[in-house]
């Protein structure tokens, strides 16, 4: 297989309906879909119903488990555990590819060997399907997600098989937020080769019932921060004006025409077209200081 996607679950059956067509749907690759789902009500049903929505196929399987976890990331690691995909990835419920993107990536990769972590660019909706931003990946580096945040999200985040079993680079199952970030700071910290991908892969939508307390993600940004150096935690506004400064260099500050189609609650099964103006600010993110 080209792809192993894996996608966590709790209660979200809605959304993961299309974070599967999203998957199911993509052409011009091979690709497994690993769904470790914690023991939602009503999953042996719902996976019966995805059986018929979105059939198995040459080229396309899919396997939906439901077993206990210890969390997000722990269901992630089982996840990748069970897969064979030369390329890996993540994808909560409520995310979802855009047409085409696995295509892209993989083609990214193939021509360029050397890169062993890929980030594409995002667009973020609300849970009502509204465009709110589209995201560039920019380049980072370790300081800045340790001790800041994460500015490349993990839907847009893809990685190759071999460098995840030579490192043992399993998520870091005692977190329940900010996995992704301990994850991407300790791959940055290892000069793991990443490269970008200024196309769209993903869209993330901004839910309000998605996983972790704003207070409990402060806890665990503490935590992470608290890893680091005393050097390392004080060059913090450093570390911030060198990543807005690259942002800035990039590119990142235009806006940018949207025209693409995504799945919603409304229509699961059928991809409806997305499009507008789509500013590089994220407004919520804004106002919460991130």
């Amino acid at each position: 297989m080209d792809f192993t996607i894996v996608t966590p679950s709790l209660r979200q059956l809605d959304w993961l309906a299309c974070c599967i067509a999203s998957v199911a749907d993509q052409e011009g690759v091979t690709i497994e879909h690993i769904i470790q789902d914690a023991g939602t009500n009503g999953f042996k049903e719902f996976s019966e119903k995805m059986k018929k929505i979105w059939p198995e196929r040459q080229g396309y399987r899919r396997v939906m488990v439901s077993e206990p976890d210890q969390g997000m990331y722990d269901a992630v690691n089982k996840g990748l555990k069970k897969g064979t995909g030369t390329f890996c990835a993540y994808l909560n419920c409520d995310e979802q590819y855009l047409p085409g993107a696995l295509a892209k990536i993989k083609e990214e990769f193939e021509n360029s060997p050397a890169i062993e972590i890929l980030y594409g660019g995002f667009l973020v909706a609300d849970e009502k399907g509204k465009l709110m931003t589209a995201q560039r990946p920019v380049k980072m580096f370790w300081q800045h997600v340790a001790t800041l945040h994460l500015p490349n999200f993990t839907c847009a985040t893809f990685f190759r098989r071999s460098m995840l079993e030579r490192d043992l680079a399993w998520f870091d199952p005692s977190y329940r937020v900010c996995g992704d970030a301990a994850w991407t700071a300790d791959r940055l910290k290892a000069r793991r080769k990443t490269g970008s991908l200024p196309a769209l892969t993903s869209l993330f939508t901004e839910n309000p019932l998605g996983l972790g307390s704003r207070s409990e993600a402060q806890s665990e940004a503490l935590r992470l921060r608290s890893l680091q150096s005393v050097g390392t935690r004080r060059a913090r506004g450093l570390w911030k004006i060198v990543h807005r400064a690259r942002k800035l260099f990039s590119g990142f500050y235009f806006f940018r025409k949207i025209s693409t189609r995504v799945f919603t609650l409304e229509s699961p099964v059928v991809r409806r077209p997305l499009a507008g103006l789509a500013s590089p600010f994220w407004s919520t993110r804004i106002r919460r200081g991130s």
